[in-house]
């Protein structure tokens, strides 16, 4: 009788809990009130977090979801955490309703009990070297010396695919991101290894040398970034992966924060499936006809967002980035 019980209990707070979460789009309604957090990346290497500072995306990427659901952004509060793990928590504890800007895996999912978005930018280690040196790819670092973090992902990542392909190298470790920006700036080692993020932002913290250093054309792993959420809330989940959608679909049709009222006119379908003039997006997201455009007009499309806050500052193509017509990983999911 008390296991029956005991399962009863266990049900009964499992939908309580369903049910609760399930609310959350109608509560950021009812308060006009919508936070949102992004995450910083440490200032140093903390054994976890390798990324580079894109909370600027994240930040614009919340933006964009609040104008969806709240028809502008002046109900938005954005908080910048220093690592994904204070994001996490926050999130866990019902202190943000959204973070922009982290690692999916089953063990951040279980752990944290958090369900997952579409990727907003896709990362990937690459090597960064100066121009002078002459080194074009990753065959050239044959007996080369290499900067990276001691024992971080990167490192080993390194040593794996230097020793898959056959490439001795020497290794320069370093304790502290600060230490090895200054050793590859100065050309200490003939390469920095590290997330392309992370390495794209020190590149531009080299200023006057920022324009010296490229990357070599060889990517090792995948690793993109992505919104969450508290799990089981399938409504708000879908408001913040179709909202990304958008976005990516918005730069797929070349429709721009400066056009948008423009393309509202246009007649064919995909520009009306997602600007409004078929309302089945908008229905099945409990949402208003418009709230594509609106976003678009508060954020520009992907393309504009990236160019602002990544692409800009920190001096990087589109790559991974680009859209999947263009050769890189970004798509959208049917605007209908």
């Amino acid at each position: 009788m008390l296991r029956v019980i005991l399962g009863f209990l266990t049900v009964g707070l499992a939908a309580l809990a369903n049910a609760t979460q399930a609310q959350t789009l109608e509560a950021i309604r009812a308060a006009h009130r919508m936070e949102c957090g992004v995450v910083l990346g440490a200032d140093d290497w903390n054994g976890e977090d390798v990324h580079g500072d894109l909370s600027a995306l994240g930040a614009e990427i919340c933006r964009a979801v609040a104008v969806a659901v709240l028809g502008d952004a002046g109900g938005l509060t954005i908080h910048a955490f220093p690592a994904e793990l204070e994001a996490l928590n926050a999130l866990k504890a019902g202190a943000i309703q959204l973070v922009v800007g982290i690692s999916p895996s089953a063990t951040t999912a279980t752990q944290f009990g958090v369900g997952f978005g579409p990727p907003v930018f896709y990362d990937s280690q690459r090597l960064l070297v100066s121009k002078q040196s002459g080194i074009k790819d990753v065959a050239g670092l044959r007996d080369k010396l290499i900067c990276a973090l001691d024992m971080s992902p990167p490192e080993r990542v390194l040593r794996d695919e230097m020793t898959a392909r056959g490439i001795p190298y020497g290794l320069m470790a370093h304790s502290e991101q600060g230490e090895m920006d200054a050793a590859i700036a100065v050309r200490r080692c003939d390469a920095g290894a590290g997330m392309e993020s992370r390495l794209a932002q020190s590149r531009a913290n080299f200023h006057a040398w920022t324009n010296d250093f490229d990357f070599l054309p060889e990517r090792f792993g995948l690793d993109p970034l992505v919104p969450a959420y508290r799990y089981g809330d399938q409504k708000w989940g879908l408001t913040v992966d179709w909202t990304i959608n958008a976005l990516i679909e918005a730069e797929a049709l070349g429709v721009t924060q400066g056009n948008v009222a423009a393309a509202s006119e246009r007649r064919d379908m995909r520009a009306e499936l997602l600007l409004g003039h078929d309302f089945a997006t908008a229905q099945a997201l409990g949402l208003a006809h418009d709230w594509a455009g609106k976003a678009i007009a508060a954020t520009g499309n992907y393309g504009e967002i990236f160019q602002r806050t990544t692409g800009g500052p920190y001096h990087l193509d589109r790559g991974l980035n680009a859209l999947w017509t263009q050769g890189g990983l970004i798509r959208p999911l049917p605007m209908k």
